[in-house]
């Protein structure tokens, strides 16, 4: 089985597709519980994890997202910048620099609302071992994580 699992980095996430049975999925979610992620969603041929930031220790928000077809498994999975942050910076960007006594106010504000729209923009993240500029680093240690706990669970005689 080890043979038929792939790993793509596709710019915005990272897709593993393998095959396997129960045993192999429920092996996967275990891994995955004790890395810290919760179950956001849980069907019967899809499940949902989400990971919080840990900010102090370069680690961010984080989704893994497993589509299930028969024997087939298509996991996704990416680092992520949440609304709620783009939604607070961009509430404080319109509320505190016009009384924040920034001399070059109207320049800060250009500034902010170009974050403001990288942010949107670039929202995803994947988890490419070669990830250069934006979380280099959180990107390349999840990409290397999920890799060997996919293999592990999808992998030969697992």
């Amino acid at each position: 089985m080890a043979d038929e699992l792939t790993i793509h980095h596709l710019g915005r996430l990272t897709r593993a597709t393998a095959r396997g049975g129960d045993a192999q999925l429920k092996k996967l979610r275990n891994a995955l519980l004790l890395k810290n992620f919760v179950i956001a969603a849980e069907r019967e041929n899809f499940l949902e994890f989400r990971r919080r930031a840990y900010l102090t220790q370069d680690d961010w928000p984080m989704r893994v997202i497993v589509r299930r077809n028969g024997p087939q498994f298509e996991i996704d999975c990416y680092l992520h910048i949440p609304w709620g942050w783009i939604a607070a910076f961009t509430v404080l960007m319109l509320l505190v620099l016009p009384f924040a006594g920034i001399p070059n106010a109207p320049l800060a504000f250009g500034l902010a609302l170009v974050v403001a729209v990288l942010a949107i923009h670039n929202q995803k993240f994947d988890c490419r071992p070669d990830a250069r500029f934006w979380q280099q680093r959180p990107r390349q240690r999840w990409g290397e994580t999920m890799e060997r706990l996919v293999r592990e669970a999808f992998g030969s005689g697992g």
